[in-house]
């Protein structure tokens, strides 16, 4: 992981208020699962094309990262990748949402292209040939901060 559970608080404390749903839902966790959403948000950005390359031969982890960190690659990842590391953690978190993403998913496999209920309808298209989108790139915010690093277009 590119972060820890303590800068991941620290970091949503200064960047949330103390009444917003998404502060809430994080301080209401036990570090146990902190660590499994950053775990789980690490493992989602590293399957991500990244430009450059990696600082070090045989290095591990996509980050450090060259030319991005020329000069400074004692730093394991740059601000901005391990705040997106811990946006995504929190994005994460949010599991009514997460099961609405997983319900999609799971219709899309099994074939369904639209659906309606009342007022409200969804339409998938053609899926024979979709890619999964890496849940890095479905968090709003991970991907303006990883935007600067990534690959051609996202």
């Amino acid at each position: 992981m590119y972060t820890s559970v303590q800068e991941a608080n620290d970091y949503i404390s200064n960047h949330y208020t103390t009444d917003s749903a998404e502060r809430k839902r994080w301080e209401s966790l036990s570090d146990n699962d902190k660590n499994v959403y950053l775990t789980n948000a690490f493992e989602s950005i590293e399957k991500l094309n990244f430009n450059g390359r990696k600082a070090v031969s045989g290095q591990e982890t996509a980050f450090p990262r060259l030319p991005y960190q020329y000069g400074r690659v004692e730093e394991v990842a740059p601000k901005a990748v391990k705040y997106a590391e811990i946006e995504l953690a929190l994005w994460l978190s949010d599991t009514k949402r997460t099961a609405k993403s997983k319900k999609r998913k799971e219709l899309i496999e099994d074939g369904v292209t639209s659906f309606s209920l009342g007022d409200l309808s969804e339409s998938y298209g053609d899926t024979s040939n979709a890619k999964e989108t890496v849940s890095a790139l479905k968090c709003s915010k991970c991907r303006e901060l990883l935007s600067p690093y990534l690959c051609g277009g996202f």
